[in-house]
């Protein structure tokens, strides 16, 4: 790892509980889920023993959990699945533009398809403004897009009051919580949402698992006719192992959490305490998460002082990996009133378990002088 790896947000290393589950669970359970001999059945219990525990960790039904290749198209099959089970005539679906890259383009192929995508104003700290969006749910809502934890900047959104209203109109709010998970509190009970991601790899687990809840009591249609797996929900053969993986990393996560809340307060604290004053912090600090920083730096770049950092061996990112490049964190940075010269000065860094106070003065120190090279006071 580099000496200062500050991109969590981006994926963090897998945990050692986690690498032993795989290998333990490759070796003994490499059945196929649907083959009806011994080894078939053999891992699709431990498939189920799997639900039982998300069901558990999150307050839901087990029967509720899917599992995909990524929280990326977890995303994607879920908002398919429930708008194929909404009635013919809904046809507006609501979000903001703060949403991850997968939503936003599944979002963007539904609207070639005929639906109305109607992107929600936001405040300058990336909050969805509520009388804007309760006078825009109606009975003609598909569907209700609303990520928990923005992973530009950390906004964290009213899902459960939002789930809430919608309901009054029948309307099912899908919820990406790739960020939220072992970091905040979730209760999908409490939540209310008709479904929700989460991403293995977020939390220590391994790559190409997602997590999708889906709440049993609603209806939706499979995206793929003739899917046998996972009751039509993905077609493909499971990786049990990486589920296994998954599942452990999660209750790990989940037990963590309340610790790693407070050591991630700390680094936000210690980060704003030394850093230059003239780089700006993108949203509300004393609301948002503390594990996402978004910055908006006063000359430099984001993209340079990206790889000044990488120079000296500190990990930061100037915005979501899934779409480096293609202006996720521009869109986000514009939907909150920055003005584009400025957005283009984005760079973001992240915590999680591991992170620790010399990471981010090492970072800092880096920050003031690249900045002091470029022939600017800070």
């Amino acid at each position: 790892m580099m000496k200062s790896y500050l991109d969590a947000a981006a994926t963090v290393p897998m945990r050692k509980e986690a690498l032993q589950a795989y290998l333990e669970t490759a070796e003994s359970a490499f059945g196929n889920t649907q083959s009806l001999h011994d080894a078939g059945t053999e891992a699709s219990n431990y498939l189920d023993a799997c639900r039982r525990i998300w069901g558990r960790l999150l307050n839901v039904r087990a029967d509720g959990f899917y599992f995909t290749g990524s929280a990326s198209e977890g995303n994607q099959l879920a908002i398919r699945s429930l708008l194929k089970g909404r009635p013919d005539h809904c046809k507006t679906i609501l979000t903001t533009k703060l949403e991850h890259a997968s939503v936003l383009g599944v979002l963007h192929e539904l609207e070639k398809e005929g639906y109305k995508i109607r992107y929600l104003p936001v405040d300058e700290t990336g909050i969805l403004e509520m009388e804007t969006y309760e006078q825009a749910v109606s009975e003609e809502t598909a569907l209700v897009v609303m990520q928990l934890v923005n992973s530009e900047m950390g906004a964290i959104q009213d899902v459960a009051g939002c789930a809430k209203f919608a309901k009054r109109y029948g309307v099912p709010l899908h919820s990406d919580m790739v960020q939220g998970l072992g970091k905040l509190p979730v209760d999908l009970e409490e939540s209310g949402v008709a479904s929700a991601v989460f991403s293995a790899h977020k939390v220590g687990g391994p790559k190409s698992v997602g997590i999708v809840y889906l709440d049993p009591g609603l209806h939706w249609q499979p995206v793929i006719d003739g899917t046998v797996h996972q009751n039509g929900f993905r077609a493909g053969t499971l990786d049990v192992p990486g589920i296994v993986a998954a599942t452990i990393a999660a209750k790990h996560a989940v037990a963590e959490q309340p610790e790693n809340l407070r050591n991630a307060e700390k680094l936000q604290a210690l980060l704003f305490g030394i850093l230059p004053a003239s780089i700006l912090s993108a949203g509300d600090r004393s609301t948002k998460s503390p594990f996402i920083q978004g910055l908006l730096l006063p000359h430099v770049e984001g993209q340079w002082m990206m790889l000044e950092c990488n120079r000296h061996q500190v990990a930061i990112s100037t915005g979501t990996a899934c779409k480096i490049g293609a202006g996720e964190a521009m869109s986000a940075m514009l939907a909150m009133g920055v003005e584009s010269d400025a957005a283009r000065k984005f760079i973001r860094i992240s915590f999680f378990r591991e992170t620790r106070e010399a990471e981010i003065r090492r970072f800092v120190d880096v920050v003031e002088t690249t900045l002091l090279e470029t022939g600017k006071k800070i």
